[in-house]
Formats: structure tokens, sequence, C-alpha cells
């Protein structure tokens, strides 16, 4: 069983509540409508570099014997160098000065793992994760992110991570920089087809044009693992508002089908998107 839930946590931490996508033009949306759909959209490349670091984090942590798996599958290129502090409790990844992934994410700097505990299947173990020149596809990193595991139910098969992220900030290759938090509940709950993990909380950030938003889930994201083995990481079904200069723009995720597609609605207009 506690290998089961290790298995989980990986594809936990990349289910994604913000998610970039893109958006095709519209002639009914109403002209003060575009700039803020601009800053929603920025806020999900955010996310995007974010969730990387997600599934690095996991990866490594297992591949280090902390997860109850040996195999190191994390998308690293040969040369990045991990060494593990056990005494300290500190993991480093060197990607050194630049190099491209099996999958073709280009990252550079380090990033340092913090961990409490023996083994994050503990209730209450922490990982803390700080950057020093850390790039990935060009964007620089800054932050403090922390998961915690908040529970573990052997009966119902279910598990509970808290997500923090302080102090965000990524800059782009022309020096702008976006500012991002956010405060997340991860639920995972095993099923005989996988798992369904259920999001909940809050964001705000400035984006790259220094206009503040703030975001919250309304109805729980909700992610399978029959969509993520097929590459769609999009939440199957779900709600969440933002809100940007005072206006409201509310996505709709859908009803569960295993697709990219979702709903932005605003005063004055709608969007049909694709995400991506």
């Amino acid at each position: 069983m506690k290998i089961q839930f290790l298995k989980l946590l990986k594809p936990a931490l990349i289910t994604v509540p913000f998610l970039m996508f893109s958006c095709s033009e519209d002639a009914d949306a109403p002209i003060d409508a575009e700039p803020k759909l601009g800053v929603v959209e920025e806020q999900f490349v955010v996310n995007a570099a974010f969730e990387d670091v997600d599934l690095l984090t996991l990866d490594i942590l297992q591949s280090s014997g902390l997860g109850l798996r040996t195999e190191a599958d994390a998308d690293i290129c040969a040369s990045t160098v991990i060494h593990h502090d056990e005494t300290a409790k500190k993991i480093t990844i060197d990607f050194g000065d630049k190099c491209t992934s099996p999958k073709g994410v280009v990252r550079k700097g380090k990033i340092f793992l913090s961990y409490s505990g023996s083994n994050f299947l503990f209730p209450g173990t922490s990982i803390t994760t700080t950057f020093e020149g850390y790039e990935v596809n060009g964007i620089k990193i800054e932050s403090t992110r922390t998961i915690t595991n908040a529970g573990i139910d052997l009966i119902n098969s279910r598990a509970t991570l808290n997500v923090k992220i302080e102090d965000g900030k990524l800059t782009w290759p022309d020096n702008t920089f976006a500012d991002y938090s956010t405060s997340q509940t991860r639920v995972l709950t095993l099923t005989e087809e996988g798992y369904d993990t259920s999001v909940t909380g809050t964001a705000a950030g400035t984006s790259r044009d220094g206009i503040d938003y703030t975001a919250i889930v309304v109805d729980a994201l909700i992610v399978n693992q029959v969509c993520t083995r097929t590459g769609v990481y999009v939440p199957s079904s779900g709600k969440m508002d933002f809100t940007v200069l005072g206006i409201v723009i509310s996505v709709n995720l859908g009803e569960g089908a295993c697709d990219r597609a979702a709903t932005l609605s605003y005063p004055g207009g709608s969007k049909e998107v694709t995400l991506n």
C-alpha cells in the first residue's frame, strides 16, 4: 500500500490547478476584456514552470531512496549531477551551464530540496524547494516552495498534500518578470482504474505588465490517471475564477471528459479555448 501511495504522489504533483492555454481571436469579445485575458494566460505559463519543478522533486526523492522506489525516471539530461546529503537531509540537483533533457526541456542552474523525516509517506513530512540561478526553457525561477504530507487515510486509500509557493518570481529573457504565490490542497483517492486527484486553493500575483490578479478554485479541479496516461494533464472537470482589474473571468473545465477543452466567461462574452 505504501508503494502504491508513493506512485500516486508523482501524478498528483503534476496535477494542474492552473494550466497554460491558448485562445483564438473572437470578434465578439469586448475590447477591454482582451488585456485581462492575457494576464490569465500568462499566469498559466508561470504555473507550468513550477509544475515542471514538482515533477523533478518527486522523481529525485524517489531515486534517492526516500520513496520506496529505486528506479530513476526523472526527465533530466545525463550530465545532471545529483548530490544527496543524508545527514543534512538535503539534495542538490545541478544542471550546470545548460543541458537538454530526453523530452527536450532545457534547464540550467541548481535546485535544492530540503526534507524532514525519513520518508514522504509519513504525515507531517515536508519538502522545501529553493533555487540558485535555475532556469527552465529560458525562464528563471525564484521562490520557496513547500509540499507537506497532511495525512494518509489507508482505509479510504487517500492522501492529502498541502502545497505553498512564497516569493515566487519568474523572469523572462527580456528581463520582464511576474510575481506569484499560491496555497493549494491536493487530495488523492485510489480507484480501480488508477486515482482521482481533487485540487482546491488560491493564487495571486502580478503580471509582466504590472497588473495584479487573484485566482480561486470554485469547484474542485479533478484529474484522473486514465487521462494523464494519454498525456492529457488538463483537469477533466472543475471551475476557477480569476479576478483581474475588477473583472471576474471564470474558467469551466467541463464535466469529466479527457480533453483539453474549457470555456472562459466574463462580463459581455465568453470563449471556447483549448488548454495545452
